[in-house]
């Protein structure tokens, strides 16, 4: 076997390693050593940014800078040489197919990038193109190589399913009774780092970029706090102090360190990361890189050679890297690497019969959810990240540049990048070492498994429990993660479980000499969702959905964003911020004898007029001091905010109050506070019971907002919560925003009123597709910071009058017609959709599906998608109802209907508790 074979045999002197490095370490800085043997210049005094770190994500963030036109003002700063650390030993590879639409064109601008980049600068850029293939064992596997090629042809990206005979054919070393099919993408390859970063930086520095390597920053110098915000100045280095406003933390695996010099943690965890490289093999030259996720191995053709590698469940962990560990590298631990070398063998017999040339084990910087830390930290302003690329930063980092520049440059990214934006952490995420190694182990770990729609972690489980949190998982719920909070997922049927199903502690996959866990049920509900087709649950979501429609259910949201904005500036604030008309609404509520109590749906938009959130926003008065009520002066605002992008909005809204210098408060709110929905035609019914006040639509009309007293029977005092009349779902409903420890009795009263009118539990994948069935947006999804609300049909939350930001994108559009329209799909059998499903109109691509879900009342699935002219022009109304629509769902086209609307309810009778029959 092949690792007899390594073991027999004296591995190259070139590769030996001692004391875990590298002892050809000096050849490899020679190597990779810049050209340029005279004195560099001194530092400048000053600089508009200064980029830590010349990997491949700091010499692509300083290309991009330069290409913008600000490469004078830009600075980076390597503490060795360009491309030491983790750069240096990657593997190069470049796959663009992934199920996501941000990261197929980040990984398809890093392909143009290096296409491009000879033509630039004269220089290679070290691109190969020799194609990929993605190797496939089960069906699961082949239904999600097939979702990724519908995915591609929304961005003209070449891919098609294969037979195992034909994958054969181009890469000859497979065996093709060890897998099932394949998918090939012609327009992969590989590329040279050093090569690359050669070319980037001599783009960057022709441009006015500087580049400075053997000068490390050893401090990050911030200014006193503004709006509770401290503020980047300047950093110290051994060759002198440069004073600059925006730093970019590139640094790899040394990102931690950076961020701490500022203050601040982040979720960032060093793991030893290898692959070996093969003697020569007759026939692999110009062949495609092979990628079989279930056997967890890859090959990158390097010459005659392939560099084999992939993730194992069991990573070496590093407490930290050292400073000077810039070209080294580790032994190979064998045991570790194990099980690379048997997938590779049984798919690719030959492999075997093949010595070993060299190893590379080197350190990567790895991250909670696999994904990079991006964009600028809320806690520190001016500091902004780009490190954590999990092993992907070749491949990712054209793209990943690109953005960043823009992230510093315009304030926030072309693409809509909150996958990777540091705000989709929260600070006590961040801080949290044992909850950052939990969850980096468990998405190493499972890198190479199937990505389905409904998957939920294992690892770092219960971070954040609301109060009631104990009552649903008594009633039967299955609960999902966001943002570290665990929410009510779905309901199992009332005396089908016997076990409560609650996550089990971590058992890192039975390694390091951990026991598996014993507790199976959880992981056993869980895996029942590993489908792309309806889960065996499907029917018991359908019962909460159909429970809301027609009779009432109630939805724990506590985990939601709650917000009070006050100060002597909050109408200012709110003016800039949001997009709707505050002031002349709340005029028309004062004129009509009802001030104060408007709640309003509304947009936050960023400078490009992109969407940032969908909230609601409350007019509130002074209190008495409750969490419900409190006391501040003048006019203030309650805002309440999706659960999963709290943090994010959190961030936004006080960015934008230090950016303008409103005299305004933001205060969080969330921690001590509960939300309970009660949605449905019984909604009205059950509430009369405990509220005891009119509910009818004259005393509490809908969007308004009440505070009111909860009974709470037997003798105990009623709970003071704030109610809200709105809904998630389209239904008559109500919110109660409350606090903490009232949150269980208020619950339980509300089911025991509830009891006669059929009264349901549900939770959010029955409130996802109740929304979506309505046509609400869902943020993050269908809604999303590259999205423009005229292009997202809500104009109407934009008000024309006055100035707020993004307005002049707005009416731009407004005027123009969008390039891109949100439109509503109904499928006319009965196949799932997840999203990323194209949009044929005419045998046309146009789009794909941001996201789909089943509609249990119209019975039949739905999407929402954006559509775009295939000849570039705007999108009208006339132009969408013209055409033939169909969905590709795997490969396979189904008739649709195409909807402006949703067909549900379109008069809004529901919302206004008219229920005809």
């Amino acid at each position: 076997m092949w690792t007899q074979l390594v073991k027999n045999r004296k591995l190259p002197s070139l590769l030996a390693s001692q004391n875990g490095r590298c002892c050809c370490q000096s050849s490899i800085q020679q190597r990779f050593a810049s050209s340029n043997e005279a004195a560099d210049p001194p530092l400048p005094e000053i600089a508009d940014v200064v980029i830590i770190g010349g990997g491949s994500i700091g010499c692509s963030t300083l290309y991009h800078l330069a290409r913008m036109g600000a490469g004078n003002g830009a600075v980076l700063l390597e503490r060795g040489k360009l491309t030491c650390g983790t750069t240096w030993h990657t593997a190069g590879l470049v796959w663009r197919l992934r199920p996501s639409d941000v990261e197929i064109q980040l990984l398809d601008s890093t392909r143009n990038l290096l296409r491009r980049l000879e033509d630039e600068t004269g220089l290679n850029s070290g691109w190969i193109q020799n194609g990929g293939l993605f190797i496939a064992n089960t069906e699961e596997r082949l239904k999600e190589y097939r979702r990724l090629m519908t995915a591609g042809r929304s961005f003209d990206i070449e891919s098609r399913m294969i037979s195992p005979d034909e994958a054969k054919e181009l890469f000859p070393l497979l065996d093709p009774k060890a897998f099932s099919g394949a998918l090939y993408s012609p327009g992969d390859g590989t590329v040279d780092p050093n090569s690359l970063c050669t070319a980037l930086t001599k783009y960057a520095t022709s441009r006015g970029g500087k580049v400075y390597e053997g000068c490390p920053v050893t401090n990050v110098i911030l200014e006193g706090k503004k709006f509770g915000v401290k503020q980047v100045s300047g950093v110290n280095t051994p060759k002198g102090f440069i004073q600059t406003k925006k730093i970019i933390n590139c640094s790899g695996v040394w990102g931690r360190e950076i961020a701490k010099m500022a203050g601040v943690e982040i979720p960032l965890v060093p793991m030893k990361h290898a692959y070996v490289v093969t003697e020569s093999i007759p026939g692999v030259r110009n062949t495609p890189n092979v990628r079989d996720h279930d056997s967890s191995t890859y090959f990158r053709v390097q010459g005659d050679s392939l560099c084999v590698g992939g993730y194992e469940f069991d990573p070496i962990l590093l407490d930290n890297v050292p400073d000077d560990f810039q070209f080294g590298l580790y032994d190979l631990n064998w045991d570790v690497f194990g099980v690379h070398v048997k997938g590779a063998t049984n798919l690719a017999p030959e492999i075997g019969k093949t010595g070993i040339k060299s190893t590379v084990c080197g350190p990567e910087s790895f991250t909670p959810d696999h994904k990079p830390l991006m964009g600028e930290d809320p806690r520190v302003r001016g500091l902004y990240h780009g490190c954590g690329f999990n092993s992907s930063g070749m491949m990712l980092g054209g793209g990943c540049g690109e953005q960043l520049a823009h992230w510093v440059m315009k304030r926030r990214p072309l693409l809509h990048m909150y996958a990777y934006d540091i705000r989709r952490f929260t600070p006590e995420q961040c801080k949290n070492e044992k909850w950052s190694k939990e969850r980096s182990h468990e998405s190493y770990a499972k890198n190479y498994a199937i990505v389905f729609p409904h998957d939920e972690p294992l690892a770092g489980r219960n971070l954040r429990t609301d109060p009631v949190h104990q009552v649903l998982l008594d009633a039967g719920c299955v609960f999902q993660e966001r943002l570290g909070w665990e929410r009510p997922g779905w309901f199992q049927s009332p005396g089908s479980f016997t076990s409560s199903p609650k996550p089990a502690p971590y058992d890192w996959y039975g390694a390091y000499g951990n026991q598996r866990s014993q507790d199976s049920t959880y992981k056993a509900l869980l895996k029942k969702d590993h489908t792309f087709g309806f889960p065996d649950h499907h029917h018991e979501i359908g019962v909460e959905a159909k429970a809301c429609r027609d009779k009432v259910a109630v939805f724990d949201m506590s985990y939601f964003g709650k917000f009070f904005l006050t100060g002597p500036e909050a109408q200012e604030a709110v003016d800039w911020i949001f997009t709707v008309d505050t002031k002349s609404k709340l005029k028309e509520a004062e004129a009509s004898g009802d001030p104060l109590t408007k709640t309003f749906y509304t947009c936050m938009l960023n400078s490009q007029g992109g969407i940032e959130a969908d909230l609601t926003v409350t007019v509130v008065e002074s209190g008495n001091g409750g969490v419900c009520d409190p006391i501040f002066k003048g006019r203030g605002f309650y805002i309440a905010a999706g659960g999963a992008s709290a943090n994010h909005c959190w961030a936004h809204i006080q960015s934008e109050l230090a950016e303008k210098g409103f005299r305004a408060c933001l205060s969080d709110a969330t921690e001590q506070m509960g939300m309970l929905s009660i949605q449905g035609p019984n909604s009205r019914s059950v509430l009369e019971q405990v509220l005891h006040i009119p509910l009818d639509d004259e005393s509490f009309p809908f969007s308004a907002s009440r505070l009111v007293k909860v009974d709470l029977g037997r003798n105990n005092p009623p709970a003071l919560a704030r109610a809200l009349r709105l809904s998630f779902v389209g239904e008559l409903g109500w919110e109660l925003h409350l606090p903490l420890d009232a949150c269980v009795p208020v619950l339980t009263a509300i089911l025991n009123a509830g009891e006669q009118y059929g009264i349901k539990h549900g939770g959010y994948r029955a409130l996802d597709s109740l929304s979506h069935e309505k046509g609400y947006h869902l943020w993050n999804a269908d809604l999303r910071s590259d999205d423009n609300p005229i292009e997202a049909g809500l104009a109407f939350t934009c008000r024309r009058k006055g100035e707020y930001l993004g307005k002049e994108a707005v009416e731009r559009y407004r005027k123009q017609g969008p390039p891109k329209r949100l439109a509503f799909f109904v499928l006319k059998e009965e196949v799932p959709l997840w999203g990323l499903e194209a949009i044929w109109r005419d045998d046309q691509v146009v789009g794909f599906l941001r996201r789909g879900e089943y509609g249990f009342s119209l019975g039949a699935s739905i999407g929402f998608g954006y559509v775009r002219h295939p000849e570039g022009k705007s999108v009208t109304k006339s132009f969408l109802e013209s055409g033939r629509y169909e969905i590709e769902v795997m490969g396979t086209r189904y008739p649709a209907e195409l909807h402006l609307r949703s067909p549900f309810d379109p008069e809004n009778n529901r919302l206004k508790g008219i229920y005809s029959s």
